[in-house]
């Protein structure tokens, strides 16, 4: 790359610190906890056996308790557990947005 191009400071000079940016304030929104219902009773393919239960550990962090059939269970965790994987890391990404933190347990 030629030196004309290369701008003086290597980063935007914003603050890298944890806590800056997206997350920084929670919100009261329940959009993270409402997504993660809505993909697990499409996954399930029958939206009536599966019930939620939201409990909120502390301010910024709740936890959702899902129970279902067994049928359904292995359906939700998916082959060695790569569909719940994969929904907790979406859900852990949307959740940054509103400084929240939730966690999705299958009983």
């Amino acid at each position: 790359m030629d030196q004309d191009r290369r701008s003086d400071k290597r980063y935007s000079g914003k603050s890298s610190k944890k806590g800056s940016g997206y997350g920084s304030e929670v919100t009261t929104s329940t959009a993270p906890e409402d997504l993660a219902e809505y993909i697990l009773k499409v996954l399930a393919n029958e939206p009536d056996s599966v019930h939620f239960e939201r409990e909120e550990i502390h301010p910024g962090r709740t936890r959702i308790n899902v129970t279902c059939e067994p049928a359904v269970t292995g359906r939700l965790i998916g082959k060695e557990g790569r569909t719940i994987s994969a929904l907790r890391s979406l859900i852990r990404a949307a959740s940054i947005r509103y400084g929240k933190r939730v966690d999705i347990e299958i009983a």
